[in-house]
């Protein structure tokens, strides 16, 4: 694809002309769904059965030790990797985490990316599951 195709491309998923939400945003939103607050139970549990069932391991999931279920979601845009998702550890407790990046290029296939992803998210609830509140 020639340069000016691509930012034809480009122009059409840039922030100002899409829908677009932050990590606090979504993981706000996360917490409504599993507590059947975003909408009618039926519908949340929908939702829930839907993200449980998410089959890329290379994001959120890459971080988690066995026996942590993800229930997540991916959005993928050029240079733009995200995930989202409530994390349920053995022990039954849940952490919704949201984690938005952006590349330096746009290569369909980020592995480095994807893997800090999975990375940013452990670290997040880890600091969480330890009860620090700073």
């Amino acid at each position: 694809m020639d340069t000016a195709s691509c930012a034809a491309l480009l122009s059409r998923a840039h922030s100002a002309r899409t829908t677009s939400s932050t990590p606090r945003e979504i993981t706000r939103l996360l917490d409504a769904i599993w507590t059947d607050r975003a909408a009618d139970p039926g519908a949340c549990e929908k939702v829930r059965a839907i993200m449980g069932r998410q089959i890329w391991p290379h994001r959120i999931s890459s971080g988690l030790d066995a026996g942590v279920r993800a229930a997540a979601k991916t959005g993928t845009l050029p240079a733009v990797r995200n995930e989202a998702g409530v994390l349920t550890h053995p022990d039954g407790r849940q952490y919704a985490v949201a984690v938005f990046t952006r590349a330096d290029s746009l290569e369909d296939r980020q592995p480095a990316v994807d893997a800090s992803i999975g990375r940013a998210a452990r670290l997040a609830v880890d600091h969480l599951r330890r009860g620090v509140t700073s």
